[in-house]
C-alpha cells in the first residue's frame, strides 16, 4: 500500500483534501476491509501559499526528542543548500490535529504564537476549558468570524470533540498590537521560543517541573 512521507500541492493540489478529511495514510485489509489509520511523520508543504509544516508525530512528552531531531534536519538542509539560497520556514507539529490546525491558522493570516498565548490564558483563566492534561485547545476556522475566534474543546485520551468556546477578536489584535512593541517583541518569543508552540505543552512541563503532576486549571497568574 501506498504511505506519504511528503504531501508536495503543486504536484497534486488534491492532496490538501484527502488530507483535511483525515484519508492520508489510511489503509485498508483487502481481506475484511478493516481500515486503520498509519500515523508517521510527514512533510506538508503549499508552495503557492508559502507554507511548509513538518509533523514529527509522538506525544507531548516526546516533544524535546522531537524538536532536537527537527532542528538537525533543518540544519542539514540548510548546510546542502547554496550560500545565496535563504533555507524555507518550515512549522513543527507532533500531531495531525495541529497539522490541520495550523494550515487554517496560516491561511486565516493569524499569528500561531498569539493564538497559543491566548490558549494559554484560557486554559489559566477560564474553567470550562478543562485540566490540559486531559483537553486539548484547537483553533476552529469553520465557525470563527470577523468578530470572535472559536476554539473546540477536545478529549485528549478519547479526541471527542467536548465544547467550543469563542474569544474576541479584538483581543486576539490588541495581542498582536501589543507583542510588535519593540520592548515587548521578545516577549511572545521568550514563552513560546520553538520550534514547537503550544500552550498545553508549556503548562504541562511547568507542571512537571514544579512537580504537580496535574494541570494548572484556572487561576493561574500569566507568565
Amino acid at each position: 500500500m501506498e504511505l506519504y512521507d511528503a504531501i508536495n500541492l503543486a504536484d497534486d493540489p488534491a492532496l490538501k483534501e484527502t488530507l483535511l478529511a483525515n484519508q492520508i495514510n489510511v489503509l485498508e485489509c483487502p481481506s475484511c476491509g478493516f481500515s486503520f489509520r498509519i500515523d508517521k511523520n510527514l512533510l506538508y508543504h503549499d508552495p503557492e501559499k508559502h507554507l511548509m509544516i513538518y509533523l514529527f508525530d509522538c506525544s507531548w512528552e516526546d516533544y524535546e526528542a522531537a524538536q532536537n531531531e527537527f532542528l538537525e534536519t533543518i540544519k542539514g538542509i540548510s548546510q546542502a543548500l547554496p550560500a545565496d539560497v535563504t533555507p524555507p520556514q518550515v512549522h513543527l507539529v507532533i500531531n495531525r490535529n495541529e497539522l490541520v490546525e495550523r494550515i487554517f491558522l496560516h491561511e486565516a493570516g493569524l499569528n500561531e504564537r498569539i493564538i497559543e498565548y491566548i490558549k494559554y490564558q484560557i486554559y489559566t483563566r477560564s474553567p470550562e476549558a478543562g485540566d490540559p492534561e486531559s483537553k486539548t485547545l484547537l483553533f476552529n476556522a469553520q465557525d470563527s468570524s470577523g468578530e470572535e475566534l472559536c476554539f473546540v474543546i477536545q478529549n485528549a485520551e478519547t479526541g471527542k470533540l467536548e465544547g467550543m468556546l469563542n474569544y474576541k477578536r479584538e483581543a486576539y489584535d490588541a495581542f498582536t498590537e501589543m507583542f510588535e512593541k519593540d520592548d515587548e517583541v521578545g516577549n511572545i518569543f521568550e514563552l513560546f521560543p520553538g520550534p514547537y508552540i503550544s500552550a498545553r505543552t508549556l503548562l504541562l512541563t511547568q507542571d512537571e517541573k514544579d512537580g504537580h503532576g496535574e494541570g494548572q486549571g484556572s487561576g493561574s497568574d500569566q507568565p
